[in-house]
């Protein structure tokens, strides 16, 4: 039997863009590679921040290091996952090990809320008790720090950038970047008005971009993990029943394994006028669903 596709939107894809991307083991390969020299820039970095910072007494800076070891502890988690990821997974193991992403963006997302209640102490500690900074050192190295976050964008840019993981250490990266600018300026201010008030309003500044990124990767991650729904279940209805033969689409579930991986669970209800037409009704559903929604794992319970 040929099979034809009765679906009304082949010309209109609502929701996935053309170029669908697919885990491939090339691409894990770059991403391991760049993450690891990402990792050992930005780890370097973040000590000599830390030490800076102390030496300077400098909140802002102290707090920039922080943001530097939850960029650093991102990083190794994400290298940690992608390994686990490729992986060949015992049979009891049925979705493999991808969900390690998952659980890396979860941990990492915790352990920066707890950075920033530290920052957000420390710099109430500092305002009832203020102190001087060592202006010269401070900026030098904030300097240095924004240099080391450039250059450890453009390697980050050169991997998978549909990639969850990479995608969210860039983004971290890049917030990096801001509060690096945000600070030196600061610190141009403090050293012509001696206004050191100024440091302690950055430190709070860096916890407020460090708590938006973590709100997104928890928010993201959880959601996951409590196998919400990543596509509108009315959207994936209505697509589906445009297929003529198909009555109804109905007990719908779709849940996220890892990035770019769904799975979906349904019953299409057909007339009995179209059983003769089952395996091509399947296979065209199958087929647009993964085109245009990347669900790649799918069972349906036909009724009639």
């Amino acid at each position: 039997m040929n099979k034809h596709c009765d679906f009304g939107l082949n010309e209109h894809k609502p929701y996935i863009k053309q170029d669908s991307h697919e885990h491939s083991h090339d691409h894990r390969s770059t991403d391991k590679k760049l993450l690891k020299i990402a990792l050992a820039i930005t780890f370097i970095t973040m000590i000599a921040e830390f030490v800076a910072g102390f030496v300077s007494n400098s909140l802002a800076l102290i707090s920039d290091a922080i943001h530097m070891f939850t960029h650093s502890f991102a990083l190794i988690v994400s290298l940690i996952a992608i390994i686990l990821a490729s992986k060949k997974a015992p049979l009891e193991k049925t979705f493999g090990y991808y969900r390690a992403e998952v659980l890396a963006a979860f941990i990492n997302g915790i352990t920066i809320i707890l950075s920033i209640l530290w920052i957000v102490y420390e710099a109430i500690e500092r305002f009832l008790n203020p102190s001087s900074i060592d202006i010269s050192l401070a900026i030098s190295v904030a300097t240095i720090g924004l240099i080391v976050n450039i250059i450890t964008g453009v390697i980050l840019m050169q991997g998978d950038r549909e990639n969850n993981n990479l995608k969210s250490a860039f983004v971290h990266m890049l917030s990096d970047a801001l509060s690096s600018v945000a600070i030196i300026i600061g610190y141009a201010v403090i050293y012509y008005t001696n206004w050191f008030f100024i440091d302690i309003f950055l430190a709070l500044l860096v916890a407020f971009v460090i708590a938006k990124w973590a709100v997104d990767i928890l928010r993201s991650s959880i959601n996951t993990l409590m196998e919400t729904s990543p596509i509108e279940i009315k959207v994936i209805k209505e697509f589906v029943e445009q297929d003529k033969r198909v009555i109804e689409l109905h007990d719908i579930h779709i849940w996220e394994i890892t990035q770019d991986m769904y799975n979906m669970t349904a019953h299409v209800k057909i007339d009995k006028s179209s059983l003769d037409e089952y395996g091509d009704i399947l296979s065209c559903i199958n087929e647009e669903l993964k085109e245009n929604f990347k669900i790649v794992h799918t069972t349906f319970q036909f009724e009639w």
